[in-house]
């Protein structure tokens, strides 16, 4: 029988942690050597030969280890659902759009657990991968839609830079969806708090985010003498879901 996950309450990284979804660099205490590697994250930047690069750091939430679990999913659920009743009124929200594809299975147990809609846009490539660029894609509905006058929760496991979200509000307002707040498990941003604000799109937004854990958590560029020296030396894994269990195995030593 497969061993039922811990509920840690209201200390939600803990219990991310005890489903082995939680990486943090660990370090020597005197010198503040790093022990393990650091992490690739998933936004990017122009280096100097326009070669696009990951920013790196050294924490990584990998919120699809809680995924499997019925008690964690429905617990962080539940948790979240009360924060935007609180915030929002569940009442004045008809869809919950889950954010491919880390917000699918939360969106699910939202909107399950509350008799809301869900729905589950998804991405399209529209350019390969080069030897200086990864895929391009565009997000689409295929299998789901928005519909006109829809009020929409868009649901995503970890929030920082907020690109996806705006690509999402953009799409789900062709639809003529209303985006009425943002939800997801982490906001890790170092700039977005309670609410996101967005001039460029049409109209301007302001919209609340809603999340169970506010933890800002530094990303640098690969140049940045905080990171500089492990980049060179290649200490760093660039796709952290790939080799989760080195990850788990730098910490376990270090313990």
């Amino acid at each position: 029988m497969r061993p039922r996950i811990e509920i840690a309450g209201d200390r939600h990284l803990e219990t991310l942690a005890n489903c082995d979804g939680y990486y943090e660099c660990p370090r020597n205490k005197g010198t503040g050597e790093r022990l393990g590697p650091l992490v690739g994250y998933a936004g990017t930047y122009d280096g100097p030969d326009g070669k696009e690069l990951q920013f790196v750091g050294d924490v990584y939430i990998n919120f699809a280890k809680a995924e499997p679990h019925a008690n964690v999913l429905n617990f962080f659920a539940g948790c979240l659902a009360i924060r935007l009743d609180g915030a929002i009124g569940l009442e004045n929200i008809d869809v919950f759009c889950g954010a491919p594809i880390g917000g699918y299975s939360l969106a699910d147990a939202l909107g399950l657990n509350n008799n809301i809609d869900m729905i589950k846009p998804e991405k399209k490539a529209v350019a390969l991968k080069t030897a200086t660029s990864r895929e391009k894609s565009e997000l689409v509905f295929s299998r789901h839609s928005a519909s006109v006058g829809d009020r929409i929760v868009i649901v995503e496991d970890v929030c920082n830079n907020f690109s996806t979200t705006a690509e999402l509000i953009k799409l789900i307002t062709r639809f003529g969806g209303t985006v009425v707040g943002i939800a997801c498990f982490l906001n890790r941003s170092l700039t977005v708090n309670d609410w996101y604000s967005n001039e460029t799109l049409v109209p301007p937004w302001n919209i609340p985010v809603i999340s169970l854990v506010r933890k800002r958590i530094n990303e640098w560029r690969q140049d940045d003498p905080a990171v500089a020296d492990d980049v060179a030396r290649n200490n760093v894994v660039w796709k952290p879901k790939d080799e989760w269990d080195r990850l788990k195995k730098a910490m376990a030593i270090c313990v």
